[in-house]
């Protein structure tokens, strides 16, 4: 994919008038290309680089899951390095504990998998949004064991907001889950 983000701005300008680069989230992509997880891992490049890791909604989106990545794009660094004192504008830098199997690298770009993706969007600490429950049940719907390995992986991670999780997970699929004790109302913790 050409990277057009290195591109002059006259150039780029030129190319969106004359419609051969068209928006892709908050980047530009070549209009034949079709809107793929690395293209749009590379529309991200100019705000994450090599050193970030799209987490939560940027990475539903770079899956095909959300409509947009959201604002700010929020992302992870990688190898629990310190986030910078003054990130770029428009992005949200935090420091995940992410391990080589929570996040694939994608041409020149890193998004956490699907599983990862899903169960970050579930544990967030603040009520899901629209985009946000959208992307976890087209998550839940790609992921390969369903929704018992999606409670799986839940259980497997972190006991912080375990029980938030486990409840956003039932309220977005109608249906019990077993294991462990009745789920809980978001808020209740």
């Amino acid at each position: 994919m050409p990277r057009t983000y290195e591109w002059a701005q006259a150039i780029r300008s030129a190319e969106r008038l004359r419609g051969s680069l068209v928006p892709c989230g908050p980047g530009l992509r070549p209009v034949a290309w079709p809107e793929t997880p690395r293209v749009r891992l590379t529309a991200l490049a100019p705000w994450l680089g090599e050193k970030y890791v799209a987490i939560g909604l940027v990475a539903a989106w770079v899956w095909g899951t959300a409509r947009h990545p959201g604002s700010p794009l929020r992302c992870s660094t990688i190898g629990r390095r310190r986030p910078p004192a003054n990130p770029a504008p428009g992005i949200a830098v935090h420091e995940h504990s992410l391990t080589p199997d929570d996040f694939f690298r994608i041409g020149d770009g890193h998004v956490t998998t699907r599983t990862r993706t899903l169960c970050d969007l579930l544990r967030s600490p603040t009520p899901l949004t629209h985009a946000e429950r959208v992307a976890c049940r087209l998550l839940l719907l790609q992921h390969p064991g369903g929704i018992p390995a999606a409670r799986a992986a839940l259980d497997a991670g972190g006991r912080r907001y375990r029980r938030i999780s486990t409840a956003r997970l039932h309220d977005l699929t109608g249906c019990d889950i077993g294991g462990g004790a009745p789920a809980r109302a978001p808020g209740s913790d």
